[in-house]
């Protein structure tokens, strides 16, 4: 919606965001599907944003329901992803976590957060997730690396600035760790290349 490279699809203001709000709801539903979300109530959802779009009046409130739509299902998507069995203090170190994904996080910060014992919280975060806390948090930072170069506009250097790496020599060589590729390589590979052909019949 806010993309300068994003199409244009009628010489109507009011009518071209109607059909980038399409667009987007189409993929907004299509990967909260592919996250875990019930497909029944993803599509639902879409059909009442749609219908609530199409009765809109200005701009303003079009994109105004973008962003609620945005939210809607990105909670949608979260809320599956912990629905997973965890304890409290778990539950709340991973949710720290990805509200927190631009900053640098420590152990002795989530053991504060989750009001337990630093060595604890990394024990049983192992136990339950498989997985170290400092491995879970840089893979986080890359899966959101990885939408960021596939679905924004961003420089390959703001995106290692946002994500709070120190240099963009470091966060090159945890990606290449991660996904075998460059941060270059792979938005050449990806970029815009996963948006569905449909899309142009709107």
């Amino acid at each position: 919606m806010y993309s300068n490279g994003i199409g244009h699809l009628s010489d109507d203001e009011l009518r071209n965001a109607k059909y980038l709000f399409v667009c987007s709801v189409t993929l907004a539903t299509r990967f909260a599907i592919e996250g875990g979300m019930n497909p029944e109530k993803a599509y639902s959802a879409s059909d009442l944003y749609i219908q609530k779009a199409d009765n809109l009046k200005n701009i303003k409130d079009v994109y105004s329901l973008h962003g609620d739509m945005i939210k809607y299902y990105v909670s949608e998507v979260a809320t599956v992803k912990k629905s997973q069995i965890y304890s409290k203090p778990i539950v709340i170190c991973i949710d720290y976590i990805y509200s927190h994904l631009h900053q640098s996080i420590g152990n002795a910060e989530l053991a504060a957060v989750c009001k337990i014992n630093q060595n604890y919280l990394s024990t049983l975060f192992r136990q339950e997730t498989g997985m170290k806390l400092s491995d879970f948090i840089m893979m986080k930072k890359i899966e959101t690396a990885q939408n960021m170069l596939t679905f924004s506009d961003f420089e390959l250097s703001e995106i290692s600035e946002i994500l709070n790496f120190s240099s963009y020599s470091h966060f090159a060589r945890i990606f290449r760790k991660y996904c075998s590729m460059t941060p270059k390589q792979y938005r050449n590979l990806t970029f815009r290349n996963s948006m569905p052909e449909s899309n142009t019949n709107y």
